[in-house]
């Protein structure tokens, strides 16, 4: 079969690999769609700790069911079609025994740790499929990042007449504030992308600013109450010390960004407005809410996908959203034709 290979960093080619066959307990998949997410591109530079190449990327994508191995006799058919949780827990290590899997001291995720969705084909565990009905490939594939946002709220209780500050216009933002939006939330969102923040509006942000008026807006927003919930989708230790001022007095903090950064933060305030400061990992059991979302809201979602690549040209695409993060938003590849 085709597979897109990053062979080293920066470097991606088409390549003839094997065929995969499935197993007891797994599925063989034909994959329709796959997106380029940010932890993509951090691999395929390099900056991904868990970067090691050759490696076949992709965790967020569809697929249509094209085999099963050997015993399986559950309801999913040949031919539906399909989303995959990409995570691969080990079940018996302290996150897994508490319904954690999200924080498994040994997690695997496809198209990082193993053999990704960049690629004809791709066999994974039956446990991780998700059916979604007559929801479209390219909307089936905006469901995993969502999940990520689906996490994020779930992990700050978001819920009816919270107002939601969130840094970071970019999918993991917007899948949190179209998350927060569907709970009952108002939201505001702040990047230092003017295009982004354009369709952080598009796709139903309150009020928008840009990321150096932000402590401002909060404010000006709240009435100076501060925000009920903030949440950090950049990593940015400026970010996380705004946070901590711009946050209502007994709210939350919830922070998905990912940094080896370290933040300095005044230990008053953590009593003073007793904090609650989470952090928020890939997703734990709440995939299945993601798929409803998009099941429910898909069309008013699809503005998320800024460019679409056929799969030949899988490593111009991956290279264009590298270098041009004003403009790519979320990046598909088409395995097959629309």
């Amino acid at each position: 079969m085709k597979a897109a290979v990053t062979t080293a960093a920066s470097h991606m080619e088409i390549q003839d690999v094997p065929d995969p066959h499935a197993g007891p307990g797994e599925a063989l998949l034909k994959i329709e769609v796959a997106g380029i997410c940010g932890s993509d591109l951090h691999f395929y530079d390099g900056h991904n700790p868990y970067a090691k190449y050759p490696t076949i990327q992709g965790h967020e994508f569809s697929a249509t069911v094209a085999g099963f191995g050997p015993g399986y006799s559950g309801p999913i058919r040949v031919g539906d079609r399909v989303t995959v949780e990409p995570l691969l827990s080990c079940g018996t290590c302290y996150p897994c025994r508490h319904a954690r899997p999200n924080c498994c001291t040994s997690l695997r995720v496809l198209g990082i740790h193993t053999t990704g969705a960049f690629a004809e084909y791709l066999t994974v565990p039956v446990t991780h499929l998700f059916p979604v009905g007559s929801l479209d490939a390219e909307l089936t594939a905006l469901i995993e990042p969502l999940s990520i946002g689906m996490q994020m709220i779930t992990r700050g209780q978001v819920g009816p007449g919270d107002t939601v500050a969130i840094f970071g216009a970019g999918p993991i933002g917007q899948a949190a504030m179209i998350a927060s939006i569907d709970r009952g939330a108002r939201c505001l969102v702040m990047d230092r992308l003017p295009s982004r923040l354009e369709l952080a509006r598009t796709l139903g942000a309150e009020r928008i600013a840009l990321a150096s008026d932000g402590a401002d807006a909060v404010m000006d927003w709240t009435h100076g109450d501060g925000a009920s919930v903030v949440m950090d989708a950049t990593g940015a230790p400026a970010v996380i010390r705004t946070a901590v001022d711009v946050v209502a007095y007994a709210g939350r903090i919830v922070i998905a960004g990912i940094s080896l950064e370290e933040v300095s933060l005044p230990v008053s305030l953590f009593t003073r407005k007793e904090l609650t400061i989470l952090g928020s990992r890939n997703n734990a059991g709440v995939f299945g809410q993601a798929v409803d979302i998009v099941q429910r809201r898909g069309e008013a979602l699809r503005p998320m996908v800024s460019h679409r690549f056929p799969f030949a040209q899988a490593p111009a695409a991956i290279a264009f959203a590298h270098d041009h993060p004003a403009e790519a938003n979320k990046v598909l590849l088409r395995m097959t034709p629309a």
